[in-house]
C-alpha cells in the first residue's frame, strides 16, 4: 500500500524523458530582447523539484496526461502555428505545477484586458492562442478547458487616471465583439468578466505597494518604467499591483458580463502577451515574504509584442473605425499590428459566413450590429 502522508516519487525515466522532449528549446524570455532556450540540464533540475503525488493512481494519471498537456500548452506545434513564444523567466515551474494539477482538476486558460480608450481591431486577436490551445487539448484527450476573459477596464482606469465613461465605452464594444467572436468559437466555453470598481481595491494596491522594501520598490520600477502607460512612480507601482491582486490573489472582485461561470476549483493558466514576462518578474518581487503559494502562477507567452488592447504607435485601426467602414489595407501599419491582423483573419469563421473578397469583411459579418 502506497505511503500517502510520504507521497509518491512522481517521475521515473520514463515520464523524465517525455517531458524533456516536450520541453528541450522552449524559449524562456528575459527583461531586454535576450531570448535562452531551455537545455536538457535546465528541465532535469526543474523535474527533480517537482512535488510528488498522493499516490499511485494519482501518478499514473499525471504521469499519462501531463506531457501530452504540456505540449498542447507550448509544445514544438503550439509556438509553430499557435502563435505561442514561449515562457517568462521564472514561469517553468509554476507551468509544470499546473499541468499536474490539471490532469484531475478543471482547467481554465485567462486571458485579461487591460483599460483602453480606444481599443484596436487586434485586441480581438488576444484570446485566439487560447482557443487554439483548447483545441490542442482536446484533441490531446484532455477534457475541454474553459476561457476566462477578464476585462479589466474599471480597474485600469483608476489605476492610469484614464476617462471612466470612454474606458466602459471601450470595454462594452469589446465585450460585444468578443462574445460573438467566442461564442462562434468556442460556444458554451468561455465567460467574459469585469472588474468591479469597488472603493476597497485602490486601497488594498496602495496597502500592497508599502509592503515593498526600498530595494524592491526601487527594482519594480527599474524593471516597469514608462509601462502600462504610466507617468508616475506611484502610478508604476499600482499597476504593478494591481496585477498581483489580480493573477495571484484573487483579490479583485469580478463579476460575470457574459457566457458561463469558470468552474469551482480550477487551476489558471494565465496566457498574455510578451509585456506580460515583465509583471511576471515583478510579481516576484511582492511575493518575497509572503505565505507559501502566493507566488505568480502559470503564464504561457503569446506573440502579441504590442498589448493589443492598446493602438500602437507605428500605425493600427481601431475596432470601432472598423466596424463603421474603415479598413487595415493600404495604410501604414506597425509590424507587430500586421502580425495581430493576420492571426485575426486566419480564425474560422462561422458555417454560412464568407471572407468575401477580403478576409476582413468576414469579421464584419461576425459583428454585424457590435458597435450599436
Amino acid at each position: 500500500m502506497p505511503n500517502v502522508s510520504a507521497g509518491v516519487p512522481p517521475l521515473g525515466k520514463k515520464q523524465a524523458n517525455l517531458l524533456t522532449a516536450v520541453l528541450r528549446g522552449v524559449p524562456v524570455l528575459g527583461p531586454g530582447k535576450e531570448t535562452r532556450p531551455l537545455t536538457d540540464s535546465d528541465i532535469h533540475r526543474l523535474l527533480d523539484a517537482l512535488p510528488p503525488c498522493a499516490d499511485a493512481q494519482e501518478t499514473g494519471e499525471v504521469n499519462r496526461l501531463r506531457p501530452r498537456l504540456l505540449n498542447a500548452l507550448v509544445g514544438p506545434e503550439a509556438r509553430r502555428s499557435g502563435y505561442v513564444q514561449g515562457l517568462p523567466r521564472h514561469g517553468v515551474a509554476p507551468l509544470l505545477r499546473a499541468a499536474g494539477e490539471a490532469v484531475r482538476a478543471p482547467l481554465v486558460l485567462r486571458i485579461v484586458y487591460g483599460a483602453s480608450t480606444t481599443v484596436p481591431l487586434r485586441a480581438l486577436s488576444y484570446v485566439l492562442p487560447a482557443v487554439r490551445m483548447a483545441s490542442r487539448l482536446t484533441e490531446a484527450g484532455h477534457r475541454a478547458p474553459h476561457l476566462q476573459i477578464v476585462l479589466a477596464g474599471s480597474l485600469g482606469c483608476r489605476v492610469n487616471g484614464l476617462s471612466g465613461a470612454a474606458v466602459a465605452e471601450e470595454t462594452t464594444l469589446l465585450a460585444r465583439c468578443l462574445g460573438l467572436l467566442l461564442s462562434s468559437l468556442v460556444p458554451g466555453r468561455f465567460g467574459l468578466y469585469d472588474t468591479l470598481p469597488a472603493p476597497s481595491v485602490v486601497t488594498a494596491l496602495d496597502d500592497l505597494v508599502r509592503t515593498l522594501t526600498p530595494a524592491r520598490r526601487a527594482r519594480v520600477l527599474e524593471r516597469l518604467g514608462g509601462k502600462g502607460g504610466a507617468t508616475a512612480d506611484q502610478q508604476t507601482l499600482r499597476y504593478a499591483a494591481a496585477h498581483v491582486l489580480v493573477h495571484d490573489r484573487a483579490a479583485v472582485p469580478l463579476t460575470l458580463r457574459q457566457g458561463t461561470a469558470a468552474p469551482d476549483g480550477a487551476t489558471v493558466i494565465d496566457v498574455g502577451g510578451l509585456q506580460e514576462r515583465h509583471f511576471h518578474a515583478v510579481r516576484h518581487l511582492f511575493a518575497a515574504g509572503a505565505a507559501p503559494g502566493a507566488g505568480p502562477g502559470a503564464l504561457v507567452l503569446s506573440r502579441h509584442s504590442v498589448p493589443p488592447y492598446t493602438m500602437a504607435r507605428g500605425g493600427d485601426i481601431g475596432l470601432r473605425e472598423f466596424l463603421d467602414g474603415g479598413s487595415p489595407q493600404g495604410r501604414p501599419l506597425a509590424s507587430a499590428v500586421r502580425h495581430d491582423l493576420r492571426l485575426l483573419w486566419s480564425a474560422p469563421l462561422p458555417a454560412g459566413l464568407s471572407r468575401a473578397d477580403a478576409p476582413s469583411r468576414g469579421f464584419a459579418d461576425i459583428l454585424q450590429g457590435a458597435a450599436s
